[in-house]
């Protein structure tokens, strides 16, 4: 009964937020005839849950936007610390006892143990499956409630991996846990920062989750050089990933969730508290970005349920690019260096021996860092198909020039190159790391979260998240096996997919710089090969879209909502 009662006072509440006065709705019903002339446009911008507002940027804002990008440190951490754990003698000799008593004379392959490649791959695994109810979850329990679980979840990962004393299950436990963390964390944090960050900012503020992510690899690694030399060093630098998991999981606890989240649980109030708050109080232009949020969401109620639409022939396009892009992401092999990095080094002279490897590490992966940051400023100027073919073209030189050089170089039985050849490899290993930096490491992630239709795009971001953690614990899986099996080969293989993402990126990959969010759907749709999938025969109907006023209920909405704006846009001057 209570709930009864609850559910028709929010009806009620939605109801009176949509109110205009009575000569507009008799000035509305005497132009009906004409009510989707000019202004058709913007009441489908706002059924779409689109708006052309001028919203502020508040410290509130960057603050949330900032704490939820830990959702992507999550993952950056444990790529940042575990190659350079695996590495330190006391962790080895403890857990991976082979990889410590193998001879070593061979250079690819010390660290060929398929334990520890188990150990490396589990988290991916986890997160992976973790994706998929992570979408369910955050729709129907909210945004700040996942970053609880996913913070509740490192923390407990790092306690178990820390405390471990010589059990191997217990440090696979805690990886088990991680993965729960990233899966969840990845999850949340793009829908959080897109959701609280003001429409024109919506861009650069969702990229500091990557630059998060790539943060958590860099302060991984140096966290590894300073704990190298402390015999309980490996206990340290697990135990700390429990810090950016606690600061995940503060925000979850007192930061409100999102005025999109409220409203979708039917929290009006709430959700337009929180708005006010996070837009520095209450104005003209809040109430339109809360009134648009309501009608987006009867838009959405009125629609077929995400996962059965999102595998619809329409939207084929772009679950494909969805699927597509984090593969290449992650078969573009620079994870694989990233995470493996020390091992790598090992086996050069220059780094060999002591903390030589985790210092190589955390260069490769500081450049890599440099160039993520340069891309949040220069990707809309230059475009995301533009910057992926170049990525892909530096990365495939890169990796082809490596194997060259360890193809030459490289002698039998010898377990590390000379000094020249040494420092040629960190330097082509670091530009193979920046191509990753402003090209699949940032881009792969943002051309996913901006092609779906609003419908879709939770469902779109949980497949996108599957995949990349999916294909990324495949790799790490098989990286050590490879590198022993296949020596500078692997980074042919490498190689070959970047050559094959130079392909995608020419003839598949869609240029969706400029397009506003509303239109890209329909953009990729109309390429010249997606139109093959998304149409019979190729031929894009006159209306390709069905138009979100097609339901009389939300179309009436949206006429209240487009004379209501114009009223308020009167009123103060605009």
């Amino acid at each position: 009964m209570a709930k009864a009662e609850r559910r028709k006072d929010n009806e009620q509440h939605m109801n009176d937020s949509l109110k205009v006065d009575q000569p507009a709705l008799e000035e509305l019903s005497s132009r009906r005839h004409n009510a989707f002339g000019r202004s058709s446009i913007n009441i489908e911008k706002a059924a779409a849950g689109v708006i052309d507002i001028d919203a502020r940027v508040t410290g509130y804002v960057i603050m949330s936007c900032v704490i939820a990008a830990f959702g992507g440190i999550l993952f950056g951490y444990d790529a940042g610390i575990t190659g350079g754990v695996e590495s330190m003698h006391q962790f080895a000799a403890s857990y991976f006892p082979s990889t410590v008593n193998a001879p070593d004379t061979d250079f690819y392959c010390k660290y060929n143990d398929l334990t520890l490649a188990a150990y490396s791959s589990v988290m991916h695994f986890t997160g992976a499956v973790a994706s998929l109810p992570a979408s369910w979850f955050t729709q129907h329990w909210g945004r700040t409630r996942s970053m609880i679980i996913a913070g509740v979840s490192f923390v407990i990962g790092a306690i178990l991996q820390a405390a471990s004393k010589d059990t191997i299950a217990m440090i696979f436990i805690g990886r088990i846990f991680w993965g729960f963390g990233v899966g969840f964390g990845d999850h949340c944090a793009f829908i959080y920062t897109a959701e609280m960050a003001p429409p024109k900012w919506r861009g650069r503020l969702n990229t500091i989750v990557q630059c998060g992510t790539i943060t958590g690899i860099v302060v991984g690694s140096a966290i590894n050089i300073g704990a190298y030399h402390i015999l309980w060093g490996w206990r340290l630098s697990l135990a700390l990933a429990a810090v950016p998991g606690s600061i995940l999981l503060l925000g979850g606890i007192f930061l409100p969730d999102t005025p999109n989240s409220y409203v979708e649980r039917g929290m009006y109030e709430q959700g337009k508290a929180t708005l006010e708050r996070v837009r520095g109080g209450r104005t003209a232009e809040t109430e339109l970005e809360y009134n648009t949020i309501v009608v987006a969401n009867e838009a959405i109620k009125g629609l077929e349920d995400p996962w059965r639409c999102i595998i619809r022939r329409r939207n084929l396009p772009q679950l494909s690019l969805a699927i597509l892009n984090p593969f290449f992401q992650q078969w573009s092999g620079v994870n694989a260096i990233s995470f493996f990095a020390p091992q790598i080094f090992a086996g050069i002279s220059t780094f060999s021996g002591g903390v030589g490897p985790l210092y190589a590490a955390l260069l490769v992966n500081g450049v890599q860092m440099v160039a993520t940051i340069v891309t949040v400023f220069v990707v809309d100027k230059f475009g995301r198909r533009s910057m992926l073919l170049t990525g892909s073209c530096v990365g495939f030189l890169a990796d082809i020039a490596v194997a060259i050089l360890f193809a030459c170089t490289v002698r039998p039985g010898s377990p590390s190159l000379a000094f020249g050849p040494s420092i040629a490899s960190i330097v082509l290993i670091g530009i193979y790391s920046i191509s990753f930096g402003f090209g699949w490491g940032p881009i792969g992630w943002l051309v996913p979260s901006e092609i779906h239709d609003l419908n879709t795009r939770s469902a779109g971001q949980s497949i996108t998240v599957f995949v990349q953690l999916m294909s990324g614990a495949v790799v790490t899986m098989t990286f050590l096996k490879m590198m022993c099996s296949l020596k500078y080969g692997v980074f042919i293989f490498f190689g070959i997919w970047q050559f094959l993402a130079i392909l995608y990126c020419i003839f598949l990959q869609p240029e969706t710089q400029g397009i506003p969010i509303e239109e890209a759907a329909n953009f990729v749709r109309s390429h010249w090969f997606w139109r093959k999938v998304a149409y019979p025969g190729g031929v894009i109907p006159a209306t390709s879209i069905p138009k979100l006023t097609d339901n009389p209920e939300i179309k009436e909405r949206a006429e209240i909502l487009e004379m209501h704006r114009n009223s308020v846009r009167q009123s103060v001057g605009v």
